[in-house]
């Protein structure tokens, strides 16, 4: 790093000490999470490129809690959740596949709710 002495004073030119900001493709998001003793469940939305509008799809970061190490799980099938909401046999096995008991079925479905009434599905 370079530096100049003015009138007894040292000085940095800006380029030096300024770090340089390169074109980074960031992303932001919006999220409501859910957690209980046995369970937890992060609902994000991506914002488009105007920052102020959202795409329509969710993501569903679940981590079940029961086991050690905790095991994390991402979904992104807005149908699936639906599917769930109106108890679909078939979706509430898959559920129980991924380690949630009833009671951990019971409270995701009230994140969907949740979810549903804040138009986020």
């Amino acid at each position: 790093m370079s530096r100049i002495c003015i009138n007894g004073v040292w000085y940095v030119p800006e380029t030096a000490s300024q770090p340089q900001l390169t074109n980074l493709n960031v992303g932001k998001y919006l999220s409501f999470v859910y957690e209980t003793d046995d369970y937890c469940w992060e609902a994000s939305r991506l914002y488009k490129d105007d920052h102020e509008t959202f795409y329509d799809d969710i993501d569903i970061k679940f981590t079940n809690k029961t086991c050690k190490p905790w095991v994390e799980e991402y979904w992104d099938n807005p149908t699936w959740f639906r599917d769930i909401l109106e108890n679909k046999k078939s979706v509430v096995e898959i559920a129980q596949d991924t380690g949630m008991n009833s009671d951990g079925i019971n409270e995701f479905k009230n994140f969907l709710l949740y979810l549903k009434d804040k138009e986020w599905l």
